[in-house]
């Protein structure tokens, strides 16, 4: 079961603000996630340009595809040998479209399954508020931007009052 959320979390109307409150908090060395209905490059910067793993599972997996697109057929013709006029028995040019599609296979299929995995992994490690009110918030996907930091009790006024300083529509705490 993953951990419970304990926090504040707040929605902001322009991503300048979102993206001033996130990067300060960030400095400060508070547990910072973002809510955005688009990618934003100033909320990205603010959060210092996390590095995904899933591009390297991609390139691993997509590797393993040629790899495997080359190797299965050249080792195939090597062991069932089929002699035809004199053309070479391991034929690298016909066996590069196998290459080719099996690349794209186990790439894509990796790159699917690394984005469910790592994004439940996420949740689990980085709680999001559990309450009715964020339940049914859904302007996140609409127009607005959403600033989730988790931290323990002690600051969270501080926290709230960074938020409001910078125009935050709703401020919520959840302990």
């Amino acid at each position: 079961m993953s951990k419970t959320f304990n926090g504040v979390w707040g929605t902001f109307p322009y991503v300048d603000e979102a993206a001033t409150v996130v990067e300060t908090l960030r400095k400060q060395g508070k547990d910072v996630s973002v809510l955005s209905p688009c990618p934003r490059h100033e909320l990205m910067a603010a959060l210092g340009h996390p590095q995904s793993k899933l591009p390297f599972i991609t390139l691993f997996f997509g590797a393993c595809g040629i790899f495997f697109g080359y190797g299965y057929p050249s080792w195939t013709a090597m062991d069932w040998v089929l002699p035809v006029s004199q053309k070479p028995i391991v034929g690298i040019p016909s066996f590069t479209i196998f290459g080719f599609e099996l690349m794209v296979l186990l790439g894509g299929v990796s790159t699917a399954i690394g984005i469910f995995l790592l994004g439940h992994l996420d949740l689990l490690r980085k709680p999001m508020p559990r309450s009715e009110q964020f339940r049914g918030y859904t302007k996140f996907s609409v127009d607005r931007f959403g600033v989730v930091v988790r931290c323990p009790a002690g600051d969270a006024d501080a926290v709230e009052r960074l938020m409001r300083q910078h125009s935050a529509e709703e401020v919520a705490r959840e302990f």
